[in-house]
């Protein structure tokens, strides 16, 4: 027997649910009253790792402080490395036999879920147990919505995010399917540095950096896109720095340990604030040696700004 993907039925037993549902309206307490003996995987929970809390449930401030800080910013580098953590750890538990598997995150539009739903059945699960979860707005009003969700999300974007479920008219297993990929919303892929590796790579190679340069010390680019495979997203990398070159526009370290479509796999560093930009560094000729020291990174999609 075959799935709606024309793969063969190898896991007829395990259950994939998408919860569905603005922030606030109970979602994730619906998730727990169905997880049973399985597992939820929640992109607010690998949040939790990251910024290095002991217990996250019991620290939601900070986990509101880290959204809103995102929403003020308007930088998505830390929750796009959650997001790709949290399909990997999915991906992980549907291949270890784990029933059921429930994504916990807003999954409004069909998009937002289908990574998870086409990795389940292209492993081999019946579409019949891959099940929506729609608690919606829970009953609530825009502004308890607001008032309730632990993000920090503003009046204004849970509105914005109403008219988007709404406009969706009842999420489905074939909306999801046949939604245009997520992936092509990724502008590229790299090995985004951890907070501790960016400090240590400055700590290391920032001497050469000329006074005023703009900072930019985040990731090496893998490719311009997507990954082409998905197997290695959220992988930690470790990536040996072994030279230092500058230009007119930007300053870049050489790496090894990673592949990339760029001729020198590089970490820019910073670039000059008269016209620079990350890709200056393609053009930088000449290199130094310098002592190595390594730096570690998680393999991530990043979408535009």
């Amino acid at each position: 027997m075959e799935n709606i993907l024309n793969v063969e039925i190898s896991k007829p037993h395990q259950e994939l649910i998408i919860m569905t549902g603005i922030p606030g309206s109970g979602k994730s307490t619906s998730a727990k009253n169905l997880v049973k003996s399985g597992v939820i995987h929640s992109t607010d929970e690998v949040i939790g790792s990251i910024c290095d809390y002991s217990d996250f449930f019991s620290k939601m401030n900070e986990s509101g402080d880290f959204f809103s800080k995102m929403n003020e910013s308007g930088d998505l580098v830390e929750l796009n490395k959650a997001h790709s953590l949290n399909l990997k750890n999915a991906i992980k538990s549907m291949k270890d036999g784990v029933s059921p598997v429930i994504i916990d995150n807003t999954n409004i539009s069909p998009s937002e879920s289908r990574a998870y739903v086409i990795s389940a059945l292209e492993m081999g699960f019946d579409d019949k147990n891959i099940t929506i979860c729609d608690i919606g707005l829970g009953g609530l009003t825009a502004k308890a919505l607001a008032e309730r969700n632990t993000h920090g999300v503003s009046l204004i974007k849970i509105e914005s995010m109403i008219q988007k479920y709404k406009s969706v008219k009842g999420l489905t297993l074939l909306k999801i399917i046949n939604a245009k990929p997520k992936g092509s919303d990724i502008s590229y892929s790299c090995v985004l540095l951890d907070s501790a590796s960016r400090t240590h790579l400055l700590e290391k190679a920032g001497w050469l950096i000329p006074a005023g340069w703009i900072i930019v010390s985040e990731h090496m680019t893998i490719r311009l896109g997507p990954l082409k495979d998905k197997s290695r997203l959220g992988e930690e990398v470790t990536l040996e720095v072994n030279k230092i070159g500058l230009s007119d526009m930007a300053i870049a370290v050489i790496v090894d340990g990673y592949e990339s479509k760029n001729d020198i796999p590089h970490i820019t560093i910073a670039i000059n604030p008269e016209g620079g930009k990350r890709r200056d560094s393609n053009d930088i000729t000449k290199w130094q040696d310098i002592k190595s020291f390594n730096v570690k990174g998680v393999v991530s999609e990043i979408k535009p700004k």
